[in-house]
C-alpha cells in the first residue's frame, strides 16, 4: 500500500471512528447501552473498508468531497468509491437532493483530474490494449506512459 493510500485509509478510518460515537445506542436518560460483555451497542454501519477502487490522483478530491458532505445532512454512509468509464463514482445511500447534487459535482470534477497523479487531465477513450476502447482520465504524461506500456505489452 502506498503512502497516499495509507493516508486516505487513515482519513476514512478517522471519519468512521468519529461517526461511530454518534451512533451508539442510548437509553431514555442518554446513557450508553452496553451488551453482556460491557461493549457499547452500535446501530451504525459504515462501508468504506475494501470499497474503494480509484487511483491516488483522486484521493484529494475524495477528501474534499467528504469534508463538504459532512457539512450537510448526509448520513455518512458510503457504499462504494470507484472509477467507471473514466470518471469517479461515489455511491452513497439515501440522501437529500442537495447531497446528491454535491456528489455529482465532484464526480464531474474527476473528468478534469488525472486519476494517477492529481494534475490536470482529460478523458481518454482509447486506453485499452492495442488502442481499444477503455476510458481513463489522465494527464498527458500518464496517458503516454499507459499507451506505451499497452502497445508494447500487446504483442
Amino acid at each position: 500500500m502506498t503512502a497516499a493510500e495509507q493516508k486516505l485509509n487513515q482519513y476514512l478510518l478517522d471519519i468512521d471512528l468519529k461517526l461511530l460515537c454518534l451512533y451508539y445506542k442510548r437509553d431514555e436518560d442518554g446513557n450508553f447501552i452496553e451488551d453482556e460483555n460491557g461493549n457499547r451497542v452500535n446501530d451504525y454501519y459504515q462501508a468504506t473498508a475494501g470499497m474503494m477502487a480509484i487511483g491516488e490522483g483522486w484521493y484529494p478530491l475524495i477528501q474534499e468531497l467528504i469534508a463538504e458532505l459532512i457539512k450537510t445532512d448526509w448520513d455518512r454512509d458510503i457504499h462504494q468509491i470507484k472509477e467507471k468509464f473514466g470518471g469517479l463514482c461515489f455511491y452513497i445511500g439515501s440522501a437529500s437532493e442537495a447531497v446528491h447534487k454535491l456528489v455529482r459535482e465532484y464526480e464531474s470534477k474527476s473528468y478534469h483530474i488525472c486519476e494517477t497523479c492529481g494534475e490536470a487531465g482529460e478523458l481518454r477513450k482509447d486506453c485499452g490494449w492495442g488502442g481499444s476502447t477503455w476510458y481513463k482520465t489522465m494527464c498527458d504524461k500518464h496517458y503516454l506512459e499507459l499507451k506505451t506500456e499497452r502497445k508494447d505489452g500487446y504483442k
